[in-house]
């Protein structure tokens, strides 16, 4: 004996009508007044951007039609879309779309989010410590799903500053990511400094650490042997805080 393969489509029709008739809703198309699924689209887009507390504009938010097979009669309240509990919001979530008004129904919706802030991203792969040149970094928008926390939006934030790690060509450039590059390394000479009004010192020293601009570094003084905290002015000057 042979069984026929079920019909896709008709199945689906007949989960449809299931639906329908649990839901009290009436079978006659020709006598019902549809709900848009505009409306339902725009209903889930606006409760995810409420949640979102998106003020500036900074994320594109966009619903999935539902099936256009699908019809709901038109809800005489307003609809009602609710995120999931400690939904991310980023990447792809679900909304709840739902009428309460005299013939209720509820059906699940995608959501897509999209962050459309520019942020500064690597132009090409890059090493670890590499201090970035204006070659190096752009301008673009984060792909779904990609954190904005602590990123840059403006390429100068980033130029001269030294990578902790490597970047792949796209990924954003964080703050988190950059130190200001090394100027004056251990075992250098440098000008050891102190500044008092119109008077300064200066004397011969040697660095005993790496140091950054405004970075304290701990220097040998060459006249006294001493070692002293400095704070680095420039790539051969230091100088000391005096209290």
């Amino acid at each position: 004996m042979t069984h026929a393969r079920p019909d896709l489509s008709t199945t689906f029709r007949s989960l449809v009508l299931a639906c329908a008739l649990l839901a009290g809703l009436p079978l006659d198309a020709a006598t019902e007044a549809w709900q848009s699924h505009a409306g339902i689209r725009e209903a889930a887009a606006e409760a995810v951007r409420g949640a979102a507390a998106d003020t500036d504009g900074s994320i594109e938010v966009v619903a999935d039609s539902p099936d256009p097979r699908l019809r709901l009669p038109r809800c005489e309240d307003p609809l009602k879309a609710v995120l999931p509990a400690a939904s991310r919001l980023a990447g792809r979530l679900t909304v709840e779309v739902s009428c309460a008004g005299n013939r209720p129904w509820r059906l699940y919706l995608p959501v897509r989010i999209e962050s459309s802030r520019p942020v500064v991203v690597a132009a090409r792969s890059l090493t670890r410590d590499t201090i970035l040149a204006p070659g190096d970094v752009r301008v673009a928008k984060l792909g779904p799903g990609v954190s904005a926390h602590g990123t840059l939006t403006d390429p100068a934030q980033a130029i001269g500053q030294r990578l902790r790690r490597s970047l792949e060509t796209g990924a954003p450039v964080s703050v988190a990511l950059l130190d200001a590059p090394i100027v004056v390394r251990r075992g250098q000479q440098v000008t050891l400094e102190a500044l008092a009004g119109n008077f300064a010192v200066r004397v011969a020293g040697v660095a005993r650490s790496d140091g950054a601009l405004g970075q304290l570094i701990e220097v040998e003084n060459g006249s006294s042997g001493k070692t002293v905290q400095a704070v680095v002015r420039s790539e051969r000057t230091v100088e000391v805080l005096l209290r």
